[in-house]
C-alpha cells in the first residue's frame, strides 16, 4: 500500500501541471488514494488534447528494442485519437481510454491499424517484412503508465515490454512530420561511418534492418576499455537518428546524430556539447533495391542447367521481393538488406496444399543435410560477368548465408510439414518448374547464378 500511495501521490502532484492552486501537503494527504488518482488521470488527459497540432511518439517495441525503434504521430480529442506513423501512408483514429492500474494508464484499447501493427499477431496477415505467422507480433505495447505529463513532454511505460517510451508536441501538421520521418528513412542507405567524436577517432555501423547503433573510439587507450564502445536501438527523426537513451563512450555522451545527405554523414545536432564527424561508406558490391529487379536466367552447377524466364518483381519497396517463374504455383520470397546492398532468399512457407503446408527448406546436397530454420538461406550480390571484365549488373553470384556453421546451402527442397513436422518431400503442383529435371521438380540444387535476360 506504501508503494501504491507514493505512485500516486506521485502522478498526482509531482509531475503533473496544474493551474489551480498548489494546496499545501496536509490538504493533499488528507484526500482518498481514488480522488488523487482520478485528478491525475484528468490532468493527464487535459495535456495530451491540449497540444493543438498534437504528439510525436518515440515507439519502442519489444523488450529488448530488437527491432529499434518507429515514430508515431498522433492528436487526441476527448474520446479519439488519430495515428499516423512513418510506415503508413494514412492516419487511422480509433477509441483510447485513460483508466488505472496500479497508477494512471493510458490505454489504445480499440483496433487502430497503424498503433496496434506491433502489437496484433500477425497469423496469415504480412508484417513488416512482408512475412507472416508471428504469434506474438513484435510485442509491442498498446497500454502505458503514465510517469510524468506536462505540455514539454508525456514520459510513458509499457506495461508489456517495460521500455520507456516518449511523447513531444509537434509544431506542424502530424501527417507531414510522418512523411518527414519516413524520407528520412529511406535517404539514410550508408551503415559505416569513420570519422571522429570529440578528439578522438571513431566508428559508427548503423544496422539498417534492425535499428541498431554499435559506436566504438579507435585509438590504443580504448583497446581495452569497457567504456571505448557502446550500442543501442534507434529511430529515425526528421533530422536523423535518435537513440532510444543516451549512450556513453569514454568521455563523450551521444543521443542523436544528424544525417547530411550531401555529405553522406553523421554530424552532433546543434549546441551539442560534443562534436561529431562521422563521414559514410558502402560496402564493397553494394547496389540500391531496384538494380535487382528485372527478368533473369537462373543458372545451375555453372551453367549445366538453365531455369529461364525468372523474374524479380516489388514486393514491400526497399524491403522485399517477389521472384516469380520458380514455379507455376508459387512465388518466392526474397529481403533486401540496405546495409550491405544485397538481396537474399531464405527458408519459407510457399503455401498450404489443403492439408500441409509447404516448405521451401535450405539443402546442403554435398553433406546431405536439410533445415527449416527460416534464418538460414543464401544471399546474392552482383559480380563481374567474367574474369577481368567490370561488374555491370548483369550477374547475381548466389552463395551460403553463413548462418548454418559448418554447412553450406548449395539447394532448395520442397516438403509437406504439418506443424512443425516433417511428412514428405512436396508433390505436383508443389513444384519447381525444372525442364532440365522433370522427375525431381521438388528440389533446385547447384543453385549458383542468376544472369540478366
Amino acid at each position: 500500500m506504501k508503494k501504491i500511495f507514493s505512485i500516486l501521490l506521485t502522478a498526482a502532484v509531482s509531475v503533473f501541471v496544474f493551474s489551480s492552486c498548489v494546496k499545501d501537503d496536509e490538504e493533499v494527504f488528507e484526500k482518498s488514494a481514488s480522488v488523487r488518482l482520478s485528478e491525475a488521470l484528468t490532468t493527464a488527459q487535459k495535456v495530451l488534447t491540449g497540444a493543438s497540432n498534437g504528439w510525436a511518439m518515440y515507439y519502442y517495441p519489444d523488450p529488448d528494442q530488437s527491432y529499434g525503434g518507429y515514430m508515431y504521430t498522433m492528436k487526441f480529442t476527448d474520446t479519439e485519437v488519430t495515428v499516423a506513423s512513418e510506415l503508413f501512408d494514412e492516419a487511422y483514429t480509433s477509441l483510447y481510454k485513460m483508466t488505472t492500474d496500479n497508477g494512471p494508464v493510458l490505454s489504445f484499447d480499440t483496433n487502430n491499424y497503424a498503433f496496434h501493427y506491433f502489437a496484433t499477431p500477425s497469423g496469415s496477415s504480412r508484417n513488416l517484412y512482408g512475412e507472416s505467422g508471428l504469434y506474438q507480433a513484435y510485442k509491442g505495447d498498446f497500454e502505458f503508465m503514465i510517469l510524468s505529463a506536462t505540455a514539454d513532454e508525456v514520459v510513458l511505460k509499457g506495461k508489456r515490454t517495460g521500455n520507456t517510451i516518449k511523447m513531444v508536441p509537434l509544431s506542424g501538421d502530424m501527417q507531414a512530420y510522418a512523411k518527414d520521418v519516413a524520407a528520412m528513412a529511406e535517404a539514410v542507405f550508408v551503415s559505416t561511418f569513420n570519422g571522429t567524436i570529440g578528439s578522438d577517432e571513431a566508428e559508427v555501423y548503423l544496422d539498417l534492418s534492425s535499428r541498431w547503433a554499435y559506436i566504438e573510439l579507435k585509438g590504443e587507450k580504448y583497446a581495452d576499455a569497457e567504456d571505448g564502445s557502446a550500442e543501442s536501438a534507434y529511430m529515425f527523426t526528421e533530422k536523423g537518428i535518435k537513440l532510444y537513451k543516451p549512450v556513453t563512450v569514454g568521455p563523450y555522451e551521444i543521443d542523436e546524430l544528424v544525417w547530411d545527405g550531401d555529405k553522406q554523414s553523421l554530424v552532433s545536432p546543434s549546441g551539442s556539447a560534443v562534436a561529431v564527424n562521422l563521414v559514410g561508406s558502402l560496402p564493397e558490391g553494394w547496389h540500391p533495391y531496384n538494380d535487382f529487379l528485372g527478368k533473369w536466367s537462373l543458372l545451375c552447377f555453372d551453367g549445366a542447367y538453365t531455369l529461364k524466364g525468372v523474374e524479380i518483381v516489388e514486393d514491400i519497396k526497399g524491403k522485399s521481393y517477389l521472384i516469380k517463374g520458380l514455379s507455376d504455383q508459387f512465388d518466392v520470397k526474397a529481403t533486401y538488406n540496405l546495409g550491405s546492398g544485397q538481396i537474399s532468399i531464405n527458408v519459407q512457407t510457399v503455401g498450404n496444399n489443403g492439408t500441409y503446408d509447404v516448405l521451401m527448406c535450405a539443402w546442403d546436397s554435398n553433406a546431405g543435410y536439410i533445415t527449416w530454420n527460416t534464418a538460414i538461406g543464401m544471399s546474392g550480390k552482383f559480380v563481374a560477368p567474367s574474369e577481368g571484365a567490370e561488374e555491370d549488373g548483369s550477374t547475381i553470384q548466389w552463395s551460403d548465408n553463413g548462418v548454418w556453421g559448418s554447412y553450406t546451402v548449395d539447394a532448395f527442397y520442397l516438403f509437406f510439414f504439418q506443424g512443425s513436422t516433417r511428412i514428405s518431400a512436396s508433390s505436383a503442383p508443389w513444384v519447381f518448374n525444372q525442364t532440365f529435371r522433370p522427375k525431381n521438380q521438388y528440389y533446385i540444387w547447384g543453385w549458383q547464378k542468376m544472369i540478366r535476360e
